[in-house]
């Protein structure tokens, strides 16, 4: 699939950082098992739309592009609120459409998952599969390039005056619209275009933060995110609201942790992509000073199960000693059996999770703590 140099779904990054088109050239992509589910759910929701199906009519279904994540009742259950999603808004419905924004970015294009044109107004619809982070729609800089790939390819025939951006992330619960007019959104791509030339300057500008490096493929190598993060850590963590200052006693108050907690995903993120550049600097044979790869922790294990179970039944071990039994877990008897069954609901539980560290956004509602919980009453 060929992809845009400045891509609507990295507009985040190198709006924010200019230099970081430039720092990834080179670096090969990666994949993970949760971006090929969500192009699996992708591309299962794009089927229900050109078939005018309900996504249960695919579970059991295996695409041939995405063999691991065969079509359950979770995904067609997910699926199936962008779908009807979708097929609420009324008008002309474009399904995985690639639209032209190159008239503000150069060579910029990219593929909307669905567009709804109704009279003089268009509707970007963005399907996001993933649970970890929350996107929104408001001033969405992917969205709004949709938006002006639209505007550009079909306003000679709607003559479009506004439009809608939505994002819905079914696995979080999540849907969130926003509305622009046709003069708002040109005016937003003057700034686009602004920061799309600022890429291709001689020395383009290095500008880390959180969300525009958060997937960079070059985070663990640049210099620019490391110091940000090395400031972070070791100068008082000037980035967040309250300033750290040494005082007696020497433990942190509540306000300097919650100043604190914000920072520190970030910094195992980066801690992560810099291990991770050392392992493929020293891979490819390069060297780091002070450090090296060695043969890793691993356990033993038969380099001939079938010949070695052959040759344990000749010994004096008695079969039940040769083999382990392991019962199924209740997501896996759920697959087989089928949501609802009896089993499942006599003898499955959910216990209560580890207590998390969140912020007050989240929607689980707080654990209530009593302090004096295990101790008596004074007499």
């Amino acid at each position: 699939m060929e992809h845009a140099r400045l891509s609507a779904s990295s507009a985040h990054r190198w709006m924010a950082c200019p230099a970081s088109i430039q720092m990834e050239e080179g670096i090969p992509d990666t994949t993970s098992a949760h971006a090929e589910e969500g192009s699996a759910a992708h591309h299962l929701a794009e089927q229900c739309l050109k078939q005018a199906v309900d996504a249960k009519a695919f579970i059991g279904t295996t695409f041939d592009a995405y063999p691991n994540y065969p079509v359950d009742e979770e995904m067609a259950e997910y699926v199936q609120v962008y779908l009807d999603l979708v097929r609420s808004y009324p008008g002309e419905l474009m399904i995985e459409k690639r639209v032209d924004f190159s008239p503000w970015v150069p060579d910029g294009f990219g593929t909307s998952d669905a567009i709804v044109i109704n009279d003089n107004h268009a509707t970007i619809i963005d399907l996001k599969y993933g649970k970890g982070v929350k996107v929104d729609a408001e001033h969405n800089p992917q969205a709004m390039l949709y938006a002006l790939g639209t505007l550009n390819d079909y306003d000679f025939l709607y003559c479009l005056d506004s439009f809608t951006v939505v994002i819905v992330q079914p696995r979080l619960d999540h849907i969130s619209e926003w509305d622009i007019s046709m003069d708002e959104l040109k005016a937003w791509a003057e700034e686009a275009s602004v920061k799309a030339q600022a890429v291709f300057a001689d020395n383009p500008v290095t500008h880390p933060g959180e969300k525009q490096c958060r997937f960079c493929k070059a985070k663990g190598q640049c210099k620019a995110f490391a110091e940000h993060n090395l400031k972070l850590a070791t100068d008082g963590f000037e980035a967040v609201v309250v300033p750290i200052e040494p005082k007696a006693p020497n433990t942190l108050t509540p306000e300097e942790v919650a100043a604190i907690l914000p920072q520190l995903k970030a910094l195992k993120d980066w801690a992560s992509a810099v291990e991770g550049y050392a392992h493929s600097q020293l891979s490819d044979g390069h060297s780091i000073p002070g450090y090296k790869l060695v043969a890793g922790r691993s356990t033993r294990q038969w380099f001939d199960a079938e010949a070695a179970e052959q040759a344990l039944r000749k010994t004096k071990l008695k079969v039940a000693e040769i083999y382990t039994k392991k019962l199924v877990t209740p997501t896996q008897a759920e697959k087989l059996l089928g949501k609802g069954h009896l089993v499942l609901k006599e003898h499955v539980i959910k216990p209560e999770g580890k207590p998390t560290v969140v912020h007050d956004s989240d929607k689980r509602p707080a654990i209530l703590i009593d302090p004096t919980d295990g101790f008596e009453a004074a007499a």
